[in-house]
């Protein structure tokens, strides 16, 4: 009796052995400063967010520096980083410009808006012991002739509370919320673009 108890103890502890660690999913969806705004106006559709090749996965993807990027396998996004991008810039920009009328791009069932701002992203490193380091190029749009109405460049970086995750992402949250706040800028300069 004693001889199974030990079997089935040591059996116990190998299959506990063997466990894999639980993934984490992570979002940008940190608690944006102000109100929300009350003005409806054109509808402006934020998207498509291009990213580089490399960052298009469910992991979080780290810059150890020199080229060398090291997948988390267990840091996952929660849902495409393209479509979380759109999300989290969409509301900062409806924050910041007191337009209501600001989507993510794709709608389901709605067109393609009045104006779109296009965002690629030449780059986004998460730096352990460092930060986070964002550079992105963009452009507004009127959807019907396509003319540019105005366009930028952001290149910035913030430094992180530590190498964990989660204050990775903040630094990253922070550098979005200055991109917004750049996109915003010509809607706020210009009411009419604003105007239904």
């Amino acid at each position: 009796m004693m001889k199974h108890w030990i079997l089935a103890a040591a059996a116990c502890a190998a299959l506990a052995g063997c466990a894999s660690p639980q993934s984490r999913f992570y979002g940008l969806d940190a608690p944006l400063q102000g109100a929300a705004p009350a003005q409806f106006g054109k509808r402006v559709l934020l998207g498509p967010v291009i990213l580089p090749a490399a960052l298009d996965r469910p992991q979080l993807v780290l810059d150890l520096g020199q080229g060398q990027l090291q997948l988390q396998e267990f840091d996952r996004w929660s849902a495409p980083l393209d479509r979380l991008l759109a999300q989290r810039l969409s509301l900062a920009v409806s924050r910041a410009s007191g337009l209501a009328s600001v989507y993510a791009y794709p709608q389901p069932g709605m067109d393609g808006g009045d104006l779109r701002i296009a965002v690629d992203v030449r780059a986004l490193s998460l730096k352990p012991g460092q930060g986070a380091a964002l550079e992105a190029v963009w452009q507004l749009q009127n959807v019907s002739d396509g003319k540019v109405l105005a366009s930028g460049s952001f290149s910035r970086s913030q430094a992180a509370a530590s190498s964990e995750p989660g204050a990775l992402l903040a630094s990253l949250q922070s550098l979005l919320d200055a991109l917004a706040a750049d996109l915003a800028a010509p809607l706020i300069s210009h009411p009419e673009w604003r105007a239904a």
